[in-house]
C-alpha cells in the first residue's frame, strides 16, 4: 500500500529526544537540551510509515548554533557584524535524511520541499545555514540564491556557512532538487520536465 510522507512539527520530549538521538548518528554533532528544548525554536520530522527518517530545526534564538559550530570562536564576532540584524534571521540547523533513505528519490525530494514550506511559512527576511561536507556545500553552491559567508577549518574538517533571501527559499532549493536529480539521472528529459511543472514566480 502507498504510503505518503508527512512533516511534522515535534514538540513531544520523547520524540525531540529520538531527533537528537538520530541527527547525532548521522552527524556526530549533539545537540544541546538548551537549544533542543527552546521555545523560540521549531523542530520538524520527516515521517514514512511512522519512523522519523529525516528533519530540521528552524532556529531563532539571538545567538545562531551555525556560527557557533561552523566558525573559530575568534572569527564570529566578525560574523555576526556581516549580519544585518540577527533578528532578521532564521537559522536551518540539524539538517539530515537518514542514510538509507538518501536515495530514494521521492522521500528526498518530500524532505527538501518541507523545508522550503516550513521556510517560507516561518522564516523570517533571510535565513542562515552551514555545514561540515564539502558535497553539500557544493550542493548548496548549485544556486546563487545561496552566498557564502564564511569558509574556516575545524577539527580537521572544512566548515561553510551561508546566506539566503527567504523570498526566493523555494526556487532556490528547487535548483537544488533538480541538479541532485540531474546528477542520479543524467536525463535531461527529466530535468525538463520537472522545470516546466515547477515553473512557478515564487
Amino acid at each position: 500500500m502507498f504510503s505518503i510522507p508527512q512533516l511534522t512539527q515535534i514538540q513531544d520530549e520523547k520524540k525531540l529526544q529520538e531527533f537528537a538521538d538520530i541527527y547525532f548518528k548521522c552527524s556526530s554533532l549533539p545537540i544541546p537540551d538548551t537549544y533542543l528544548y527552546n521555545p523560540n525554536n521549531r523542530i520538524f520530522g520527516i515521517y514514512w510509515k511512522k519512523e522519523l527518517i529525516g528533519g530540521f530545526i528552524l532556529g531563532n534564538c539571538p545567538e545562531f548554533r551555525t556560527i557557533d559550530v561552523f566558525a573559530k570562536t575568534e572569527r564570529q564576532e566578525d560574523i555576526y557584524e556581516q549580519l544585518e540584524e540577527r533578528s532578521n534571521y532564521t537559522e536551518i540547523t540539524c539538517f539530515w535524511i537518514k542514510r538509507s533513505y538518501r536515495r530514494k528519490t521521492n522521500l528526498n525530494f518530500f524532505t527538501w520541499l518541507s523545508m522550503a514550506y516550513a521556510l517560507k511559512k516561518y522564516g523570517t527576511r533571510y535565513f542562515l545555514f552551514g555545514t561540515c561536507s564539502r558535497s553539500l556545500a557544493r550542493l548548496y553552491g548549485t544556486t546563487e540564491k545561496s552566498i557564502l559567508l564564511h569558509r574556516d577549518f575545524i577539527n580537521k574538517k572544512p566548515t561553510f556557512i551561508f546566506w539566503a533571501k527567504r523570498e526566493g527559499c523555494i526556487s532556490g532549493i528547487l535548483e537544488i532538487v533538480l541538479f541532485k536529480l540531474k546528477r542520479t539521472y543524467h536525463s535531461s528529459n527529466l530535468i525538463k520536465s520537472f522545470k516546466k511543472v515547477f515553473a512557478i514566480n515564487f
